[in-house]
């Protein structure tokens, strides 16, 4: 039984899927295993994952299904998988190849830590330039609910969590289709302390499909109810103020996005919220 379930949500990405896995099968760490959940992709996707998986039949292992998002796929992804560490991998990102070996042995080094992510490279697709994200977000360890309500800090494709975790505190919620990784990560960081490696293990693309590029005020209002749900729970007064404030930043942000594009009516609605 491997160590580590590579879960890699894939739809329509045969530009970027064969780098991807290759970024795994070049890993100096061996007891893993790819579980590739095909999301109902309409190009040669599913062809190229075919392809691995008859090249590693022991290793890397396809699911195919009708589309229903990105959360689902990768609850199919972990569902499907036997690791006791669970490494989410993006279809378009690709991991430096010392990632898992490092993380597995932090992991391996305290059994308390439910999370654990890494600083990425940011890369721009066409565009020479790259910074990393740990130089505009401040990365933090341990009991880390409180600053991650503040800010998702978090970049998915870095972190490998610990199964026994998520069978605590449950799988990706389905109804957030582009937060529905800050979602999760805040209900493992509320039960379990994280850790972090203060180096680039992981290469972020950005792309015109990428979230990052097209998620706008659709994150925003996720991130709301995420907000939303917080506030129902019994937290002490501190953490309900950080929310508090938190949904307040979130609602500038949007009456900001509606005035830079003349969207006065949502505007309004904004300001007398």
């Amino acid at each position: 039984m491997p160590r580590v379930s590579v879960t890699i949500p894939v739809y329509n990405a045969e530009r970027f899927i064969s780098e991807t896995i290759e970024s795994v099968i070049s890993q100096t760490y061996a007891d893993w295993e790819i579980v590739a959940v095909d999301d109902g992709s309409k190009d040669g996707s599913l062809e190229i994952l075919r392809t691995f998986e008859k090249r590693l039949p022991e290793k890397i292992h396809v699911i195919s299904k009708k589309n229903s998002g990105v959360a689902l796929a990768r609850n199919t992804g972990i569902e499907g998988s036997k690791g006791e560490y669970i490494a989410l991998l993006d279809h378009d990102d690709l991991w430096m190849p010392g990632k898992l070996e490092k993380q597995v042995k932090l992991l391996d080094s305290n059994k308390e830590i439910g999370l654990i992510y890494s600083d990425a490279y940011l890369f721009w697709e066409r565009e020479s330039k790259t910074r990393t994200a740990f130089s505009t977000l401040k990365p933090f360890r341990g009991r880390v609910f409180d600053k991650l309500l503040w800010e998702n800090f978090i970049v998915v494709s870095t972190t490998v969590i610990r199964r026994e975790a998520l069978n605590k505190v449950g799988m990706f919620d389905p109804k957030y289709r582009i937060c529905e990784d800050y979602d999760l990560f805040l209900r493992v960081a509320e039960q379990y302390p994280l850790d972090f490696i203060d180096e680039p293990l992981v290469r972020y693309r950005i792309h015109g499909g990428s979230v990052t590029m097209t998620a706008g005020v659709p994150s925003n209002d996720e991130s709301l109810q995420i907000m939303d749900y917080w506030l129902s729970q019994p937290l002490d007064k501190t953490l309900l103020e950080t929310i508090k404030r938190r949904k307040r930043d979130l609602h500038h942000n949007r009456m900001k996005y509606c005035l830079a594009n003349r969207k006065y009516g949502e505007f309004l609605k904004e300001l007398f919220r």
